[in-house]
């Protein structure tokens, strides 16, 4: 088998733009950046290496094996140690401005602990704040602070003891306590008062007996075990602490509807109401992180257009100056565009296919087999993908955790055919499967598709594949507020396409929380079937594993085995782009397949570079391209 299906994307056409994308993914290194001369900026100053206070000399510590933490002392980095902007590609950090994001979703809602999706993330990341996050400079670094700002790993890594930062307020002026942080990871994991907690299976690890507020600054948790990456999952971009006195007055319909009660960088502007397709917000004035020198920005405003072509042509008459580049047509605009910045990151996104196993007759394995074995990815890959794409298994192309090509080539249907003839003899097999199983041809079979225009084109490709099979289907599509309660309570129909992420490189955070678990509102299995309890075991295992070697061993295992029951098919998984214009700044493009969404509180704009130019064909450079 060819190692480009798994290893790196698979280019077919557009080659001279991305001969230096090819050169890095072949020798694992990144090209230099090709940049306009920076012109001199007025800036404020950044926080350096010299103001961090010295070390303190201690005892030796034992180190977490998975977040790279130290156990038995607290983890406490002043902003100077974990602040570091790139300054040596965009400069110094400028203050004030406005920075507008262009974004492809309705505006409709922001309930990202029941009903999480795309737009939750756009509406309420700038309001909100996690307890720990990622380093938005350095995605492979230990976690840094957010609402606390010290925590202490019990010396067997079954728990952790949060400080929070003192004086920290809530948008509407009341005191942030520990209470609100408790009772915020109550609810996400009993699901109480919640349509679909996306953070359940996350967090179950976590005793919930257990969960205790010291005093109004200090929170221990314990876990059912040890853990190797006991913060983890802590850091999703969906473990937003909210305001308990709000939730109670309001209930879930707050979270829906109502935007103004945060902790975050950015305030919701006043009268606004949720559903209007551009939402602006204010700088928060008393921000509580980083000593006030975050954020940067004055103001944001993100702008829901739905239709692909007015997001390019939005973002090319510079109504807009950053979007997440939706297809290679627009990618290929921006990359020719002498002003506009395009930068790449690695893998972590896909297009998958659930087969619902309540509707027979895909509660047949042998039948969900065929139906992924008659599925072409090489030919999901050039034509829904322009070539920019990869084969793989549960785990993007060039995880820690990816499952072994050879292993994985040994479950029928998951590598691509080597050629058209090949594809033709396992679609034969295929057939042949579906007649031996009694498979009825005449009937036709429903697609729950998301009134997406990118979906929905995906969607009729997969359509096209089964028909090739000789099944029959029909589309169902469905507005995006309907379509994610169809699919959080297993309404859908036969098959439910669906873009998908992988929201941490970790079998525990990742695949098991995110996926797999009985309690997952990701795994599409759910609810109204019987859990399936020895992967269920199986994830108990590697939850409970510290040691790197054997949670591979387990991972993979996990991997073998939802593969062979075909429990979801990532078709393919993508490349990513974003596009900005070159007076934006501070943008961090993680160079692994994972990280951290959107950080606005880490951008800026800096007027000076409104007029650069010279970035056409700009690929790989910034930190974290390829």
């Amino acid at each position: 088998m060819p190692r480009q299906w798994f290893r790196k994307p698979i280019v077919l056409i557009y080659l001279p733009l991305i001969l230096v994308l090819l050169t890095a993914l072949a020798c694992g290194t990144a090209a230099a950046p090709t940049t306009a001369p920076e012109p001199a900026a007025t800036s404020a100053p950044a926080p350096t290496a010299a103001d961090a206070p010295a070390p303190t000399a201690m005892a030796q510590p034992t180190q977490a094996p998975g977040d790279g933490m130290m156990a038995g002392i607290e983890n406490a980095p002043s902003f100077a140690e974990f602040w570091q902007p790139p300054t040596a590609v965009y400069g110094e950090p400028v203050r004030g401005g406005e920075l507008r994001v262009i974004y492809e979703d309705p505006m409709d809602h922001g309930n990202a602990w029941g009903a999480a999706s795309g737009t939750t993330d756009r509406f309420r990341s700038p309001t909100m704040n996690l307890i720990v996050q990622e380093n938005p400079y350095d995605s492979s670094a230990p976690e840094i602070p957010d609402l606390a700002q010290g925590w202490t790993l019990d010396e067997d890594f079954a728990g952790v003891t949060f400080r929070f930062h003192e004086g920290i307020k809530w948008h509407n002026g009341a005191d942030f306590t520990c209470e609100d942080a408790r009772f915020s990871l109550e609810t996400m994991i009993t699901g109480e008062g919640l349509t679909a907690s996306y953070m359940k299976g996350r967090l179950e690890h976590v005793v919930l007996d257990e969960l205790e507020c010291l005093d109004d600054q200090t929170l221990a948790m314990q876990f059912e075990g040890p853990s190797a990456v006991p913060l983890l999952a802590l850091t999703n971009r969906r473990a937003y602490i909210f305001n308990k006195a709000w939730f109670e007055a309001g209930g879930e319909e707050a979270m829906f509807q109502d935007i103004s009660v945060g902790t975050g960088a950015f305030m919701w502007e006043e009268g606004q109401k949720v559903g209007d397709d551009t939402q602006r917000f204010e700088r928060n004035p008393n921000y509580f992180f980083g000593d006030g020198q975050v954020p940067y920005l004055d103001r944001l405003t993100i702008t829901g257009i739905v239709d692909e072509s007015a997001q390019q042509a939005a973002m090319q008459a510079h109504q807009g100056d950053w979007h997440w580049v939706r297809n290679f047509g627009q990618y290929r605009a921006y990359v020719d565009h002498d002003q506009i910045r395009t930068v790449i990151r690695p893998t972590r996104g896909n297009h998958e296919l659930w087969l619902n196993i309540r509707n027979q007759p895909f509660n047949n394995v042998k039948v969900r087999q065929a139906v992924i074995m008659g599925i072409d990815r090489a030919a999901a890959i050039l034509v829904l993908q322009d070539g920019f794409g990869s084969a793989g298994f549960l785990f993007p192309p060039g995880s820690k955790w990816e499952l072994d090509e050879a292993r994985g080539c040994e479950v029928p249907g998951w590598c691509p055919a080597e050629n058209t003839e090949a594809m033709e003899a396992r679609r034969a097999e295929a057939k042949q499967i579906l007649e031996q199983e009694g498979f009825d041809f005449n009937k036709t079979y429903l697609f729950t598709v998301e009134s997406d225009e990118q979906v929905q084109a995906r969607a009729t490709f997969v359509q096209e594949q089964l028909r090739l099979l000789g099944i029959k289907t029909d589309f169902d599509s469905v507005e995006t507020v309907a379509y994610r309660n169809q699919e959080q309570n297993g309404l859908w129909g036969d098959f439910l396409p669906r873009n998908s992420t992988m929201s941490a490189d970790d079998p525990s955070a990742g695949m098991g929380g995110q996926y797999l678990r009985c309690e997952s509102t990701e795994n599409r299995w759910t609810p109204g079937t019987e859990c399936d309890e020895h992967l269920e075991g199986l994830l108990d295992q590697v939850d409970a594993e510290i040691d790197f070697e054997k949670r591979k061993a387990l991972s993979d295992e996990i991997q073998l085995y939802a593969m062979s029951i075909y429990m979801r098919f990532p078709i393919y998984w993508e490349q990513e782009a974003v596009a900005f214009w070159p007076e934006v700044r501070g943008y961090s493009h993680f160079p692994t397949p994972y990280g951290s969404w959107l950080k606005y509180q880490s951008m800026w704009v800096d007027p000076a570079h409104k007029e650069d130019k010279g970035f056409s064909g700009q690929t790989t450079g910034l930190p974290g391209g390829l």
